[in-house]
């Protein structure tokens, strides 16, 4: 048996070890870099893009993050004051808005973590797209592979490289931008799917607050801010053919490619129409989805396809017909891995959960994460009309329709009727602010959410989560596992 062994179990347990010491060859490179322009003379004020240039969040982002679960209700927020760059109190980490719209949500998951620790770097090195090429790959692994991601295979697919500000005129090394220092490339010959980003997003660092836990468990997952450019730890690492569960999945992904019409548009559809954000941790992976009512979603409403082509161009370059197919569904537990994927990736069995309960009890009759119609943000029900019960006779649902249905009750959470939703703007409304924003938030002034309208005074105030959702139920945050479990 030793003889017929290809060296995964082994490799298997090196992933489990802690992954290193940082690079000595790049680990001051950035520091250096970063304070060239400084030592030289050179005022990098003049210099905006890449640099923090404060904050413009407002109530409404906030409310939107609780509203559609991507921040859970042990965790408090802050919205910056005046301050240019980042100015945390004791016990507050500083997140971004833009990255919660491309995937990312609270508490970090386990993976995200790691990425991050690995390569030792912070949130605001990371530039918008970035985080949407992780909950891309991500979605990959789980959803079409059925395993859980890891960072030596992400290291095999992706180089990372340093931004630079980009002036002739100033001396060598150029400094370092401040934010978004941390760009994501393919690797040269990389087999791995192409997800364009979007070029828009050069506005996501004027989107950072503060958060903090409300409680002793950690519902964040992410270390406090340092400021600064990255050290580049780890930036060179690439396992290489030394990997035997990376070169499984590359063979694995040829065969798909050859025998199946899988897309990177696939990809993104297997995350947004299922609803899930997958640098947030949760239940179980994106292959053992059971419904709509399962704990993973972040809202029990679906979508139907031009909801999932609205959703999925806010945050990529795609030409996704509105009429779309899948080339390529991914993995439920109605359809889970084939006994061949499990007997490649015997890893795939370690990660099932012993049991599945199933504890959503709620229901969501207005979508709580909208879309969002060019630069006006709205907050309220999707484009098109709420899909019908989740069954093989609905041929709209872009949630898989093969899927178990998870029956279950609900609690109602009544709502007065002062406190109702309010009728929805008319269209062409700009919100209460009168501002059309630059970057693409999917946030809105009150409209059918039953959020009420900012004032001056919600700005400056730390945020309790909101105790109504919809005016119908409350959510129960049973997708959210604390740290440790």
């Amino acid at each position: 048996m030793a003889q017929e062994s290809d060296g995964l179990e082994e490799e298997l347990a090196r992933m489990d070890e802690e992954f290193g010491a940082p690079d000595e060859e790049t680990g001051g490179r950035g520091q250096e870099a970063s304070s060239s322009g400084q030592a030289s003379g050179v005022n990098l004020t003049a210099y905006t893009r890449g640099a923090w240039k404060g904050s413009d969040v407002k109530q409404a982002e906030i409310d939107w993050l609780y509203r559609s679960r991507r921040i859970p209700e042990e965790v408090f927020c802050r919205i910056p004051g005046k301050e240019l760059e980042p100015a945390p109190e004791p016990g507050e980490i500083v997140v971004f808005a833009a990255h919660f719209e491309r995937g990312f949500g609270l508490p970090a998951s386990d993976f995200f973590r790691r990425f991050l620790d690995f390569y030792e770097l912070q949130p605001h090195h990371l530039p918008g797209n970035a985080i949407f090429y992780l909950s891309s790959y991500v979605a990959f692994m789980e959803g079409f592979v059925g395993l859980l991601p890891t960072v030596d295979t992400f290291a095999c697919f992706y180089n990372l490289r340093i931004k630079l500000i980009q002036d002739k005129k100033l001396p060598l090394p150029r400094p370092i931008v401040q934010c978004g220092a941390c760009i994501l490339t393919p690797r040269q010959g990389s087999t791995f799917y192409k997800f364009p980003g979007l070029e828009s997003c050069r506005a996501w660092q004027q989107t950072f607050f503060y958060v903090r836990n409300s409680g002793a468990a950690d519902f964040i997952n992410l270390l406090a801010y340092a400021p600064g450019a990255p050290s580049r730890a780890n930036w060179k690492f690439n396992p290489k053919e030394g990997h035997v569960e990376t070169n499984r999945i590359v063979r694995f992904m040829k065969e798909l490619n050859e025998n199946t019409d899988i897309s990177s548009d696939d990809i993104v559809r297997a995350f947004v129409s299922r609803r899930v954000l997958p640098l947030q941790r949760r239940a179980h992976k994106i292959s053992q989805m059971g419904g709509r009512r399962d704990p993973t979603r972040i809202t029990t409403f679906g979508l139907c396809k031009s909801d999932v082509v609205l959703k999925a161009k806010q945050i990529c370059k795609t030409e996704m017909p509105v009429n779309w197919k899948w080339g390529l569904q991914p993995f439920s537990r109605k359809r889970p891995p084939s006994s061949q994927a499990l007997r490649r990736f015997p890893r795939i069995l370690a990660e099932v959960p012993v049991s599945f309960e199933p504890k959503r009890l709620f229901r969501d009759d207005v979508d709580p994460d909208p879309y969002v119609i060019g630069n006006v943000h709205k907050m309220g029900s999707t484009h098109s009309r709420r899909p019908g019960s989740f069954s093989a006779q609905n041929p709209t649902n872009a949630y898989d329709t093969h899927d178990n249905v998870v029956v279950l009750e609900f609690q109602l959470a009544r709502t007065p009727s002062a406190e109702r939703a309010p009728k929805r703007q008319k269209k062409g409304s700009t919100g209460p602010t009168g501002r059309k924003r630059k970057h693409d938030i999917s946030v809105a002034s009150g409209s059918a959410s039953g959020m009420r309208p900012e004032t001056n005074q919600d700005a400056e105030r730390a945020t309790p989560p909101p105790q109504q959702m919809f005016g119908t139920v409350r959510c129960r945050q049973s997708s959210i596992l604390p740290s440790g479990r």
